[in-house]
């Protein structure tokens, strides 16, 4: 994308360096993390003073890495900014101005980057924001005709390839898909952003000549063979011909493959384990063990079916041991229904038996029950209560079901989304997720959904639209020791104070440089779209 960004940069900044010479300025372009991608500056003693500053390629200017500046303040706020001389975070700065503009991608309508103008302090005037506005819009003009040359390019390649509409042909970037009815049908929502990932990752390595088997959303295996769309010597995107498997594969495919939980979705490995064990017909009864949030009880009421009755042993009224053994015993005799016991792990050790003895019944009347438990070990694998149950079901932590992370959050969104608009998640906002390790699993995972459909009303969610301390814990460096204390004790702090920095630090008794040093320290990038 930076390339995309940059070709279609350059010839407007070129046009520019009169403008820049009279002035004694600069320009600098951001990416959507802060990085400078370019400078052009004309004058040699603002260029030493630029020099001294770090403002080169390659550096970082968002806000957490070097305070208070206009390329920091576009990433945060999206909206162009002036920062005149004394209002910068660092001394070294406060005798320089920045004006700066945001770029957004003319497609996506995503922020891509930044235009900055800088000038000695001195030498401020007001119409500094309005020009460097004027010619960010220059480079968005530019850069749509560059995507317009893409786009045509992308739908030449399409039609050139879809001569037999009986195969799928999909023609992608990193930001646009034309797929032909074969295709549509094979492919979701969900597959997009594996596809290009897997495209670019073929071209990038020279594999474009061998055919890749790719697994959808939907549990299908397909072949799919990569041939770039070049313009010239850069490949700009990808044909995929799709080649769907065939009717004797998937004959064979149905009779194997694995039956889904009713109400529930995931493809991978793990997700297929518990499924599998889930829905084994001679299981007659199941203890489902998992962390808090996995969607123990989910799998309980998709496997045994949503009419059931439900004893929770950490009722209040169950908490008299007699009266829940009795609970249990008086249920199983009365009830034709399936029989879920939830919590079963506060059962002390020395209930088991009675509870043993109430559920044997089950057995001979051939009620089926299900129990919950959030460790196995809590009561001991080999005890006797854990030992009764025909099953037992590890459901896997959310973040061992990478895999799953699309579909789930196509679901959540689903569940609660009540205005009827479509929802799309975006690649780099799945990416992210998946390096979070949450605290609750699935139910923290469907609290933050909620929190971005309902209260935020996104329709687009990429990874800037992420809260901040979700962003944070996203973070590519493992933390550990004391080191996650801090990045806890941070995150909280900017949590409680909606992301404002300045009383972050002054909630945490921390002067704000630390609070940045803390954060560039854990490999932290709290303005990126991405890590």
């Amino acid at each position: 994308m930076n390339e995309q960004f940059m070709a279609a940069a350059g010839p407007v900044i070129d046009a520019r360096r009169g403008a820049l010479i009279d002035s004694s300025s600069s320009l600098t372009i951001t990416d959507a993390q802060g990085l400078v991608l370019s400078r052009c500056v004309e004058d040699s003693k603002l260029t030493r003073r630029l020099d001294h500053h770090d403002v080169l390629p390659g550096f970082s200017f968002a806000e957490t890495a070097v305070g208070t500046n206009s390329a920091g303040m576009i990433l945060e706020t999206g909206q162009a900014s002036m920062v005149v001389g004394p209002e910068h975070f660092f001394e070294e700065s406060l005798q320089l101005t920045c004006s700066g503009a945001p770029i957004y991608h003319p497609t996506s309508k995503r922020l891509i980057g930044t235009l900055n103008l800088t000038c000695r302090f001195e030498d401020t005037s007001p119409i500094m924001l309005s020009w460097v506005r004027e010619v960010a819009a220059d480079i968005e003009r530019a850069l749509a005709v560059v995507s317009n040359r893409r786009e045509q390019l992308l739908f030449e390649a399409f039609l050139a390839d879809n001569r037999d509409s009986r195969h799928g042909v999909v023609c992608l970037d990193e930001h646009t898909i034309i797929s032909n009815a074969a295709a549509s049908r094979l492919i979701g929502s969900a597959d997009q952003p594996i596809l290009w990932e897997h495209a670019a990752e073929a071209i990038s390595g020279g594999q474009t000549d061998r055919s890749l088997q790719l697994d959808l959303a939907n549990g299908s295996t397909v072949s799919v063979t990569v041939v770039p769309v070049q313009d010239g010597s850069d490949a700009v995107g990808a044909v995929l011909r799709v080649k769907a498997p065939s009717k004797r594969t998937t004959e064979q495919g149905s009779q194997e493959r694995i039956p889904t939980i009713p109400g529930l979705v995931g493809r991978s490995a793990e997700w297929q384990r518990v499924c599998q064990s889930a829905l084994r017909p001679s299981a007659m009864s199941l203890l489902i063990v998992g962390e808090e949030g996995t969607g123990k009880f989910s799998v309980a009421t998709g496997a045994l079916g949503r009419d059931v009755v439900v004893i929770d042993a950490l009722d209040p009224e169950s908490m008299d041991r007699a009266a829940w053994v009795a609970q249990v015993h008086d249920t199983i005799s009365s009830t034709e229904k399936p029989v879920v016991l939830r919590h079963l792990d506060a059962v002390e050790p020395t209930w088991q038996r009675s509870a043993i003895a109430a559920l044997t019944l089950a057995r001979s009347r051939g009620i089926r029950v299900a129990a919950t438990m959030t460790d196995s070990q809590s009561v001991g694998v080999s005890t006797p209560l854990v030992e009764w149950f025909d099953t037992t079901v590890t459901i896997p932590r959310l973040s061992d079901r990478a895999d799953d992370l699309p579909l789930l959050l196509d679901a959540l969104s689903a569940r609660h989304n009540r205005t009827g608009r479509q929802i799309r998640w975006m690649a780099d906002a799945i990416q992210a997720l998946g390096r979070v390790d949450w605290d609750r699993n699935v139910s923290s995972l469907d609290a933050l959904v909620r929190e971005l459909i309902v209260s935020k009303r996104h329709e687009y969610i990429g990874a800037q639209e992420l809260p901040t301390d979700i962003r944070v814990r996203a973070a590519r460096r493992q933390l550990l020791g004391l080191e996650q204390a801090e990045a806890m004790a941070i995150m909280n702090a900017l949590r409680d104070t909606g992301g404002n920095k300045r009383l972050a630090a002054d909630k945490l008794g921390i002067a704000r440089s630390t609070l940045y040093r803390k954060v560039r320290a854990f490999g932290i990038d709290l303005s990126a779209a991405h890590y």
